[in-house]
């Protein structure tokens, strides 16, 4: 997909990847697997909702086979396993109980995956308290970073946008450093910081 290289260049950035329901998020998603892989990444996933499973069938049905066997990936909620599933977080009704499930699996997380994560189904989460500030920053911060111990770690979010609340959406891009839309067949920035320089908001 038209973008791919660029996104990935930003490393140590917290990047929310937008996508209406017409659009097609997971050909973004393979295709920054495989950049990844070319250069020796191996990515966490956080799979909620089986929003994976769905990612991972819309490629089938395209006719792309995408390996994804030996991935990790940490559950939040779903059935459906794909990847090297560590552990699944069944339990979203307690919030702090919840935090202490995810941050115990995510312990395990091997040590070269342990700076790139891409998390799938933000817009899928039935917690109250996604309208709540301090509890949505809170966990942003532990599915993204918290717990894994690295410096400058990359992350992904891909959010549906017709499915997600405009708080969530909201909140989701005030806490990222860029955020960019699925739009055309490529990715376009819609924010980033400041002070970089060199980019704009046309289509990679």
């Amino acid at each position: 997909m038209e973008g791919v290289t660029g996104l990935l260049s930003l490393e140590g950035s917290n990047v929310l990847i937008e996508y209406s329901s017409i659009d097609h998020p997971e050909r973004a998603f393979a295709s920054i697997l495989k950049e990844w892989r070319k250069r020796g990444v191996k990515p966490l996933i956080v799979d909620i909702s089986d929003t994976l499973h769905i990612f991972v069938q819309n490629l089938n049905f395209a006719g792309v086979d995408l390996a994804i066997g030996d991935i990790p990936v940490i559950k939040v909620k779903g059935t459906v396993k794909v990847g090297n599933v560590l552990g699944t977080v069944g339990v979203v009704e307690d919030f702090d109980y919840h935090l202490a499930i995810y941050s115990r699996i995510a312990r395990t997380v091997p040590e070269d995956s342990r700076k790139h994560t891409i998390v799938l189904g933000m817009d899928k989460f039935p917690f109250q308290f996604m309208d709540e500030p301090s509890k949505l920053e809170r966990y942003f911060e532990t599915i993204t970073r918290r717990y894994l111990y690295v410096k400058d770690k990359t992350s992904l979010l891909f959010l549906n946008v017709d499915v997600a609340s405009e708080y969530l959406q909201k909140g989701l891009e005030q806490d990222s450093d860029y955020v960019i839309r699925v739009r055309n067949g490529g990715l376009a920035i819609i924010k980033y910081p400041k002070e970089t320089r060199g980019v704009n908001n046309e289509v990679y």
